[in-house]
Parts: C-alpha cells; sequence; structure tokens
C-alpha cells in the first residue's frame, strides 16, 4: 500500500507543479516515483478524476496523499523528510511499530484532527460559541497540544489550517487502514473524528 500512495503523491506533485508552471522536482513536496505498483492498483487516482479538479481541489487532494505518505513512513520509522524514502525499494528487515504504538498513533491524530476542526467551526460558524456544547469543546480543546507550520493551531492562517486538516484526515484514514486492512482503503467514514477528541 506504502508504493500504490507514494505513486499516487508522485502523480499529484507532478499534475499540480504543471499547473504551477514549475518543475517537480522544484514543489515544495519531494517525492519520487516508486516503480510498478503491482498491488492495490485500485487505489490509484484516475488521471482523467485529477484533471478534473479544480486547482483548490488538487490541492487539498495532494495535501491528504500527503498524510498518507507520511503515515506510511512513520509505520516504518521513516523520515518523510528524507528523499530517498521510496516504498519500492524498503530495506530487508524493517519493521513495522507494534499495535500499542499504532492506538497511540490513532488517539494522538484523531485528537490533533478534532481541534482543528473544532478551530475551524469556531471561525466559519458565528453561531457555534452561542451553542450549549461550544464551552465543553473549547475546553477539550484547549488540552490538546496541536501545532502545525510551526504554530499553535490557533495561530494557524485559515489556508494553513485546511492544508493541515487535510494531511491529518489524511494519516487517520491510512492508520485506521493499517489497523483494520479489511476495511476498504477508502471507506466511508474512515476519516471521521467523532463528536469527542478522548473517545
Amino acid at each position: 500500500m506504502g508504493v500504490a500512495v507514494q505513486a499516487n503523491l508522485m502523480t499529484l506533485v507532478v499534475a499540480d507543479a504543471k499547473r504551477r508552471g514549475i518543475k517537480p522536482e522544484q514543489h515544495d513536496i519531494i517525492v519520487r516515483a516508486p516503480g510498478a505498483v503491482k498491488h492495490f492498483r485500485e487505489t490509484l487516482v484516475d488521471p482523467k478524476v485529477i484533471a478534473a479538479y479544480s486547482d483548490v481541489e488538487l490541492h487539498l487532494r495532494l495535501r491528504e496523499i500527503w498524510g498518507q505518505f507520511c503515515l506510511m513512513g512513520w509505520l516504518f520509522s521513516l523520515s518523510s523528510a528524507d528523499k530517498a524514502v521510496n516504498f519500492g525499494v524498503l530495506p530487508n528487515g524493517l519493521e513495522m511499530h507494534c499495535e500499542t504504538s499504532l492506538q497511540v498513533k490513532d488517539a494522538e491524530i484523531r485528537g490533533f484532527l478534532w481541534k482543528m476542526l473544532f478551530e475551524q467551526r469556531r471561525r466559519l460558524d458565528p453561531a457555534y460559541e452561542k451553542t450549549p456544547a461550544f464551552a465543553k469543546e473549547k475546553e477539550l480543546a484547549s488540552q490538546i497540544p496541536a501545532q502545525g507550520f510551526g504554530k499553535p493551531i490557533k495561530k494557524l492562517t485559515g489556508e494553513q489550517l485546511l492544508f493541515l486538516s487535510c494531511e491529518y484526515a489524511g494519516m487517520l484514514a491510512a492508520i485506521r487502514w493499517t489497523m483494520n486492512p479489511k476495511l476498504p482503503w477508502a471507506a466511508p467514514g474512515i476519516m471521521e473524528v467523532g463528536e469527542s477528541p478522548f473517545t
């Protein structure tokens, strides 16, 4: 699956770079082609679908797949910042994190994404602060030390918050699939965080 995710990321980076008039190697996301995708080919993004994306849709989808790629790297203790990461040629002997680590990571990602969604709603829905649930949810959000782009979530721009939310949604989907690979890769609800960040 890591190979398929890497192939999707490469396809989206190339498409985004082309629209921006830059070379793929000049993109802020550096990825290499993984080689032949022999498994999970049904998860590959259709180029016709990519062509139909608006620029915004393309960028958000790119961030989602980047999140999946980062999570796949984390599974094997590989740094996504390392330009040499290539799931097509993983070294022998690599082991995935244990089930307990996966559960902890799932809880962390879910909590961080919940806080981002809380912050988005707080900004975009003026009536939200007047609802009975707001005070409790604000208290829950204050307990989650989420950061992005080197800043607390509350200080992110709307665009940064949206990009980061997409990345974490991709990570959440990837780790949930890893913990239960019988699920379809894009199973309905696989990116939903629920009403509380801690349950």
